[in-house]
């Protein structure tokens, strides 16, 4: 009668060689892990980054479009009104008066040129 087998799941303990490769696959796989945890980090706080911008543009643009309007610096001409005893700021693109401030005492003071 010839011999029977049977594959059973049965207790296998490790030689020490094979211990050594598996402690030589298990650092391997460590420091794998901790380098892709590491890229993780570095592309969440990337991808963070990108989001908080697009947020801010996003609500800066829809800032302007519900104002209307945005403040800019615009080149003025400064122009003495001495009858008013006022400075008017006219806007360059668009002739427009800026704001009005008062004259100081100095301002209304006569410059006299000295030779």
């Amino acid at each position: 009668m010839d011999k029977e087998y049977s594959n059973e799941y049965v207790k296998y303990s490790f030689s020490e060689d094979e211990k050594k490769e598996i402690a030589i696959e298990m650092a391997r796989k460590i420091t794998e892990l901790e380098q892709l945890e590491k890229d993780k980090g570095a592309m969440a706080a990337e991808f963070k980054g990108k989001i908080d911008l697009a947020k801010a543009q996003a609500g800066g643009a829809a800032t302007k479009l519900n104002n209307g309007y945005e403040m800019r610096q615009i080149k003025c001409e400064v122009v003495p009104d001495f009858a008013l005893k006022i400075w008017k700021y006219v806007r360059t693109d668009t002739n427009e008066i800026a704001k009005e401030r008062r004259m100081t005492s100095d301002d209304l003071q006569m410059q006299l040129s000295v030779e």
